[in-house]
């Protein structure tokens, strides 16, 4: 027999035996002997009885670190703006 313990409605732990274990009641068995696709981290609905594999999970892409080339652009684009800011008389982009 093959049995699944369920956990925050999920099957946390899939293992065989003989017979159903005598675990503590309010520890949830399944028994899905048959049922090899099942595996653990699916998701169990209770009121039906099924098991639902988890949603596939796409992280956002990640933008690529700046390369040395726009790294020294921006450097030169702040020291530019900062020139000019400090050639009009403005400190710290006060009047």
């Amino acid at each position: 027999m093959k049995f699944a313990l369920i956990l925050y409605n999920k099957a946390h732990w899939i293992f065989e035996a003989n017979e159903k274990p005598d675990f503590a009641p309010n520890i949830k068995l399944v028994d899905i002997t048959g049922k090899n696709h099942i595996q653990e981290g699916w998701y169990y609905n209770s009121k039906t009885g099924e098991f639902t594999p988890p949603a596939e999970y796409n992280p956002p892409p990640v933008e690529p670190p700046p390369t040395a080339e726009e790294m020294q652009a921006q450097t030169l684009i702040n020291t530019e703006y900062l020139i000019t800011m400090n050639e009009m008389g403005i400190e710290g982009g006060k009047l």
